[in-house]
């Protein structure tokens, strides 16, 4: 997994490393109130993608929700619906915790997550994502 995240990370061009990313995987999958990951497998068990989201309490929804942090799929498996099913669990997993809100944040020109998640029920809103790197 931590291969495919290297990826990911190269094509949206990211500061982090794979290292990181085996980092985060770690952090996430050692206590089930920071996130899930979830990941797809062919009938060999050989990984085709993966997905993760990361919980976080908000009081203008409500309670808790759900961020999609990172969706990828290997090039092979791309438009096989492997994408819409990662997305499919990430969304079961959401209504078990009673999660009402479930939010993407989508890099500029990523049309295949966008359709994907149009795909899933997401609509577009528009905000303005501001950053402060240290």
């Amino acid at each position: 997994m931590c291969e495919l995240a290297g990826q990911l990370l190269m094509n949206i061009r990211a500061e982090g490393t794979t290292e990181d990313a085996r980092r985060v995987f770690h952090y996430i999958m050692n206590a089930s109130d920071r996130g899930i990951i979830v990941v797809a497998e062919n009938n060999k068990s050989l990984l085709c993608g993966y997905a993760y989201a990361s919980y976080e309490w908000r009081a203008e929804f409500g309670g808790e929700t759900m961020d999609i942090v990172a969706l990828f799929v290997a090039p092979q498996w791309r438009g096989k619906g492997v994408g819409t099913a990662l997305i499919g669990s990430l969304l079961e997993n959401a209504k078990q915790r009673n999660i009402r809100r479930i939010s993407a944040e989508v890099h500029p020109g990523n049309a295949a997550i966008e359709r994907t998640l149009e795909r899933c029920g997401f609509d577009p809103e528009r905000r303005t994502l501001w950053g402060y790197h240290i």
